[in-house]
């Protein structure tokens, strides 16, 4: 998998079979469906070598990373558990991500005590791809929190 996304749960929005068809080119259908997720600022270049990654993807690769996400990663009813004093929380979530949006981390937030969520402005689901320097500008200050504790 390649990220966790700040969210409990994902409603499914897309339909999974045809992802691994010997009549479609799953990796142009997965670069399909992640080029919306780009923020729509990101620079040409970042944006096609995000999606060249999915696009190299083999055969039912994308395919299980969404099954994991909207299947075998439910959360929902666990969140609640997790103990923030003890494990500190933090949620970034890209303004443009309609995977998993603002409303999604904020709930999640509101389920955990002690989480502490940022909306990434102007960045999408994979703000450190398409926007690097832009999600740097957002993690760092949390890895400089966390290595205060």
């Amino acid at each position: 998998m390649r990220q966790r996304l700040a969210g409990a749960h994902v409603d499914p929005y897309y339909e999974q079979d045809w992802l691994h068809r010997p009549d479609v080119h799953g990796g142009e259908v997965c670069a399909g469906i992640v080029s919306g997720l780009i923020g729509p600022g990101a620079d040409s270049r970042d944006r096609w070598e995000t999606l060249r990654r999915y696009m190299q993807d083999g055969p039912g690769i994308f395919k299980g990373d969404l099954c994991f996400y909207k299947v075998e990663g439910d959360l929902r009813g666990k969140v609640q558990k997790i103990d923030t004093a003890k494990s500190p929380l933090y949620l970034l979530t890209g303004e443009y991500d309609y995977s998993c949006t603002p409303e999604d981390s904020q709930e999640l937030a509101r389920l955990i005590p002690g989480a502490e969520l940022a909306i990434m402005l102007g960045l999408g689901h994979l703000p450190m791809s398409e926007e690097p320097q832009s999600f740097m500008n957002h993690l760092l200050p949390v890895l400089q929190r966390i290595q205060t504790l």
